[in-house]
């Protein structure tokens, strides 16, 4: 059986780069592509749309829009919008959001899992053609697939009893087939697993890089497995928020990469892959890098396949 994979954009580059990014993981095989909403960056929705005129098949989605930077009501019918344009090529992502999104925004997440689920249910009505209180949209058509992204039980029970698919990003190695256990046991949602794949040095430095929104938003056990006091913390999400990650990077620990992704040589990360195959439905390759994204996702589309055939 095939391996499913997708890419998972932050909107930091061009939209043209990113559709021209999306067609080339589309031709070596990548299903879905999904774009974060970070607020600052380039417009969820206006990418979303690029993407889906400039490829063939994929489904894409936001991965994650979240419950306070967009009124409810407004997100659905932006995903409404999207499904009447290529029905069947969408999927609506919600989380609680984080801190490289929220707080340039001025916006504090108050009750973020009461907000998540929320707007959770008032979308689902929303794109199932029900009311939520004044609000209807009767010109939708068709049925939106939902996930869930989030790292704490409450949320991936959300997800696995009420969505049809739980992400989970940010989640390391040795719990992914205890946390698989749970999100099966707990409902019929499928899991997409989202992990960076490093390679060789020079990934397993840009994964690291791309630890600190991680890190900053770690819960307080989390942070103190991994050496992340207050204070350090502090400064590390000092250096994100102004968008330089080197210097973010000097305050966090290089053991993040071993424990959070998939490492070695590449035949290593196939075989990592391969080992967890029962333990997820779609593979989600994160891609944040600016300058050499091409040759990342034609290694790792290799790496992915490597994974796939040795599994046939």
């Amino acid at each position: 059986m095939n391996l499913a994979w997708g890419v998972w954009f932050e909107p930091t580059q061009p939209v043209k780069r990113i559709c021209e990014l999306a067609q080339l993981a589309e031709s070596l095989g990548a299903e879905v592509c999904l774009i974060a909403d970070e607020g600052t960056e380039r417009d969820l929705y206006v990418t979303l749309t690029a993407v889906l005129l400039a490829t063939d098949s994929m489904i894409v989605g936001p991965a994650i829009t979240n419950p306070f930077s967009r009124h409810p009501v407004t997100t659905a019918a932006a995903i409404a919008t999207l499904n009447e344009m290529a029905p069947g090529r969408i999927w609506h992502g919600l989380g609680v959001g984080g801190s490289r999104v929220l707080e340039p925004l001025g916006i504090n997440s108050d009750r973020p899992y009461t907000a998540l689920k929320n707007t959770f249910i008032e979308n689902r009505d929303l794109l199932t053609g029900s009311s939520v209180g004044p609000a209807h949209l009767p010109w939708h058509r068709g049925r939106v697939p939902t996930a869930i992204a989030g790292r704490g039980p409450r949320v991936q029970r959300l997800a696995s009893k009420e969505a049809d698919w739980v992400i989970l990003s940010a989640k390391a190695l040795k719990e992914l087939p205890a946390t698989a256990r749970k999100v099966r046991a707990a409902g019929n949602a499928q899991i997409c697993w989202s992990a960076y794949l490093a390679y060789n040095n020079q990934e397993r430095h840009r994964v690291l890089r791309h630890f600190s929104y991680m890190a900053i938003d770690a819960p307080p056990n989390i942070r103190k497995e991994i050496g992340l006091d207050a204070r350090t913390a502090s400064r590390v999400k000092e250096a994100m928020l102004k968008g330089d990650l080197e210097d973010a990077v000097q305050y966090l620990p290089e053991s993040l990469v071993d424990i959070y992704a998939v490492t070695g040589t590449p035949a290593e990360c196939a075989a990592i892959i391969r080992a967890n195959r029962p333990h997820f439905d779609l593979f989600l390759l994160p891609m944040n890098d600016e300058t050499e994204c091409e040759a990342h996702i034609r290694s790792s589309a290799t790496i992915l396949n490597q994974a796939s055939c040795a599994s046939d």
